[in-house]
Parts: structure tokens; C-alpha cells; sequence
């Protein structure tokens, strides 16, 4: 279900609240984002740049803001081909 808001406040509003599962929460530090974007009209386009707070859909020009929480999955096992692992000592 697609969520729409008027302005970024009442969208932050509407975000659905992590309190009690595992989850992050992307901290944005002057860092580069390189993301996949998937409209509900079917668009699928791809955006670069810093502090993404806003995307906009270049098919439909739907507006969404950008939830900065991230859901965590647990896994039982990890490989190191499947990428970095964060958080060992």
C-alpha cells in the first residue's frame, strides 16, 4: 500500500515506527547515496547525490519522501562474498 502525505512533516508522521524490532537508521554525514527507485506507476530509474531527504519520479513526477530507517533481517550465517560485515570487534 502506497502511503501519501501532504507535506514531509505529516509524511514523517505517517512512517511507519520501528520501536521494539531490529532496525537502522541511515544518519546522512555529507556521504553519497546511490539508489534504485521504484514508483508505483511501474518506473524504475535510479538517482546519485548527497542528503537524499526527497526523490522524484521522472515518469509520473510523484513526489516521495525518504525514510531514513532500514529494516534488519536476521541471518543465521554470513559469507564474506556477500559483502562487508559491520559491527565485528
Amino acid at each position: 500500500m502506497a502511503k501519501t502525505a501532504h507535506d514531509t512533516k505529516e509524511a514523517w508522521s505517517l512512517s511507519k515506527k520501528y520501536d521494539g524490532e531490529p532496525h537502522g537508521w541511515l544518519q546522512w554525514k555529507g556521504t553519497d547515496v546511490c539508489m534504485d527507485i521504484h514508483c508505483v506507476c511501474g518506473c524504475d530509474s535510479h538517482v546519485h547525490g548527497d542528503f537524499c531527504y526527497h526523490v522524484k519520479c521522472p515518469k509520473c513526477g510523484r513526489i516521495y519522501f525518504c525514510n531514513g530507517h532500514i529494516e534488519f533481517i536476521e541471518v543465521e550465517t554470513h559469507n564474506e562474498d556477500e559483502g562487508t560485515l559491520f559491527g565485528e570487534e
